[in-house]
């Protein structure tokens, strides 16, 4: 399978997995964070479409056409502190991360990997910038869980502070 094929389908697949189980999440803010991955995804496939369909600089249109919502994600999350949501979570809710947090990782290894491999140097920088954003998104997942692990301990953490002035880089 062509690696533009299977880009696609993989972003095609997060986006089934992020739709699913934002049905299962316990409250909206997190309904919302797993949405926006979603449609991040589908930016995503549209882009790997663009790069096979029609070259490099149509990918491009696609992927700076739509700022990356990491930051409205990072909006919700902040509310979700600020809205006092100190439950802990269960099992249930915390894999479902678990898996979105594989998903992430795989896909910027991946994407890393093929720029590594590739000659053209906008192609290369392409597949890079995609891979940045999935790195955003490993990184809010990673936080997610350490919140969702210890509510008050994360928001004491440095971790936190991090986090507060992150800007989706």
């Amino acid at each position: 399978m062509d690696i533009l094929d299977y880009a696609m389908r993989m972003e095609l697949d997060g986006k089934m997995y992020y739709e699913t189980s934002a049905s299962k999440m316990p409250t909206q803010e997190l309904r919302q964070i797993l949405l926006t991955l979603a449609e991040e995804e589908v930016k995503h496939y549209h882009f790997f479409k663009r790069l096979k369909e029609s070259g490099s600089v149509a990918a491009r249109e696609v992927i700076d056409a739509a700022p990356p919502s990491a930051l409205a994600v990072k909006n919700v999350f902040q509310q979700m502190i600020g809205n006092g949501h100190s439950t802990l979570y269960g099992e249930d809710v915390l894999s479902v991360w678990r898996k979105a947090l594989e998903v992430e990782e795989k896909a910027e290894k991946l994407y890393r990997d093929e720029a590594n491999k590739e000659s053209d140097a906008t192609r290369r920088e392409l597949l890079q910038q995609v891979a940045d954003e999935e790195k955003n998104h490993v990184y809010l997942i990673e936080n997610m869980l350490a919140f969702m692990a210890d509510p008050g301990g994360f928001i004491d953490s440095l971790n936190y502070q991090h986090f507060q002035s992150w800007e989706g880089h």
